[in-house]
């Protein structure tokens, strides 16, 4: 049997933890390399909750990647042996015009899956702590639910280990240097060498690849907890809602209800600088959602933490090999939806280094035709 190449993988978010794990258990030589210490919180994997849909209305490909991801959930459940994926059901909820709304109920036919639709008003009689608009259209699935972030990565890096990855955390990459044969990274205490390289650095990526010019933006968001006045329900289901430019949170382990917004104040930041703390203005800000869309629940945050939203233009993922080395695969899945594939991206990455044409990429590629994802009004 042919030995499998050697492959370095830059970050340990979701989606270089991911392509670590998988890539190791399938025979790969991998040695991932993590700027930060292990579940730091300065990218986009963090936190104790995720949202995962099981129709994403952002497209077609999403909804295909979510049908390999849950299978995926369900077989990290069983080998962690703990809950990592929780099937909660979950809504997405705008006014009937809501092309969001539209794209979500439209996904839900095209692939067959369960879905209910609801008014506002029929909603808020089954789940009495929403205070959705009587007139809004809700679409419901069943199979949506939570993630967790943190349990994920740590049960990942875990895997990634046993199959027998290296796993280099605190350690700054200075230089990507590709040859014919192979590529090598440069960090302070030693240059590695690889067949293979896997950059899924996030926000990162322009920095380490400037050569490219990638037209990716870096933006402060703030996640805020809030403490309910009468206990949330155990089926309480995540939410997206289609106003104000967009609303999306979930019940979270201890009891609290999690939410953020898919904008927030829209303040460019460079990843490398220290993180700008919650303040008064973004809890004013994120209160606004819990006094329109929530009853019994205290509009006054008991917890904010900010995070990285590193976006594309058109909110697609970046998937492609670099145009000018063919060993240097660029893997960026973004942020505000990209948790939730986990299980996917190892795939990908194994299929790509296999070779095995994905078609269904396309979308994600360095040359593409820029068509937006469906979002928020």
């Amino acid at each position: 049997m042919p030995t499998k190449p050697s492959v370095i993988v830059l970050g340990l978010g979701i989606a270089g933890s991911s392509i670590t794990a998988t890539l190791a258990s399938r025979g790969f030589r991998v040695t991932a390399i993590e700027q930060w210490s292990p579940l730091h919180d300065r990218g986009s994997s963090h936190g104790d909750t995720r949202i995962f849909r099981r129709v994403p209305h952002e497209g077609s490909i999403y909804v295909e990647m979510a049908e390999v991801s849950l299978r995926g959930w369900q077989a990290w459940n069983d080998a962690a042996g703990e809950d990592l994926y929780r099937q909660s059901g979950g809504i997405d909820a705008g006014p009937e015009s809501s092309p969001m709304v539209h794209a979500s109920e439209t996904l839900c036919r095209t692939y067959q899956q369960p879905f209910r639709i609801f008014s506002g008003a029929a909603f808020n009689r089954q789940y009495p702590h929403f205070n959705l608009p009587n007139n809004w259209r809700v679409v419901y699935q069943p199979a949506s639910g939570v993630v967790r972030p943190d349990a994920t990565r740590t049960f990942l890096h875990r895997q990634a280990r046993a199959a027998g990855a290296t796993l280099l955390h605190n350690t700054a990459v200075l230089a990507i240097e590709p040859t014919s044969t192979d590529v090598r990274v440069h960090t302070a205490s030693e240059v590695l060498t690889a067949d293979q390289l896997i950059v899924a650095a996030g926000s990162w990526l322009p920095s380490l690849l400037p050569e490219l010019n990638l037209n990716l933006s870096a933006e402060r968001r703030v996640l805020a907890w809030f403490q309910p006045i009468a206990p949330l329900p155990a089926d309480l289901p995540i939410f997206i809602f289609d106003a104000d430019g967009g609303w999306y949170g979930m019940p979270t382990p201890h009891g609290r209800l999690k939410l953020g917004h898919d904008k927030h104040l829209s303040q460019p930041v460079n990843p490398a600088d220290p993180p700008i703390q919650p303040n008064a203005e973004d809890a004013a800000f994120l209160s606004t959602c819990i006094r329109s869309f929530f009853t019994s629940i205290d509009p006054t945050p008991v917890e904010m933490k900010p995070c990285i939203y590193t976006l594309t233009e058109d909110r697609h993922f970046l998937i492609d090999r670099h145009p000018s080395h063919a060993n240097i695969l660029i893997f960026s899945c973004c942020s505000g939806h990209g948790f939730k594939y986990a299980p996917a991206y190892g795939e990908i990455a194994a299929d790509l280094l296999a070779e095995k044409p994905r078609p269904d990429l396309a979308a994600f590629s360095l040359q593409r035709s820029n068509t937006q994802v469906t979002r928020y009004s």
